[in-house]
């Protein structure tokens, strides 16, 4: 059987990444190179830096074949977005203020704050909740998507809706690498139905 060779090199940071079927790889590399056996050459690189950014060869070396392909890697900032259409939800509801970083980025390291003009309504760093800041008026009715957070989604669950609920909400992400780390949010409230407040009586 022939020796499989697989050579990665970023030409313009001259760094080389070799994988062969005869090197001892563990976990998800041992796997990579497993594929190479199906013609899968594909590389994943985990935890994208701006200084990431450049051109890549990709080659592969057999006894009888040396063949190269060339892939250019751009590294652009993740921006904070928010909603441009107003959010409206109605008395005692409850309520998806949508943020999230595009294109996706893990926030679960960095600090997400939401706020209201300028009262605290959420804080989470390193994905845990930091409430001790938060505003009377948000306690126990607010919650993140920490299990989404590793795709960029950093949006707001806020339950059993107020007339005083209602304004500009912002959701930011202070430490991030990127001119746009603030998304804004604008909630509208509805009075509650009068037939099923009716009703509940």
């Amino acid at each position: 059987m022939d020796t499989i060779m697989t050579l990665c090199t970023c030409i313009e940071t001259e760094k080389t990444i070799l994988l062969s079927r005869r090197s001892p790889l563990k976990g998800e590399l041992l796997s990579f190179v497993r594929g190479l056996t199906k013609g899968n050459l594909s590389l994943k690189l985990s935890t994208v830096a701006l200084s990431d950014a450049g051109r890549y060869r990709c080659s592969i070396h057999t006894d009888k074949l040396q063949k190269s392909c060339y892939v250019n890697l751009t590294v652009g900032e993740s921006k904070v977005i928010g909603s441009h259409d107003p959010v409206t939800v109605r008395v005692g509801y409850d309520v998806i203020l949508p943020c999230h970083l595009e294109p996706p980025f893990d926030v679960r390291t960095l600090t997400v704050k939401w706020t209201r003009n300028k009262t605290v309504v959420h804080v989470s760093r390193h994905g845990k909740d930091y409430l001790n800041d938060q505003d009377e008026n948000f306690r126990n009715r607010t919650s993140l998507f920490h299990e989404e957070m590793t795709n960029g989604n950093i949006s707001l669950k806020l339950t059993k809706v107020t007339e005083l609920d209602a304004g500009s909400y912002t959701c930011n992400v202070p430490c991030l690498q990127s001119q746009v780390r603030r998304g804004f949010i604008n909630l509208t409230i509805e009075p509650a139905d009068q037939t099923e407040t009716k009703q509940s009586e």
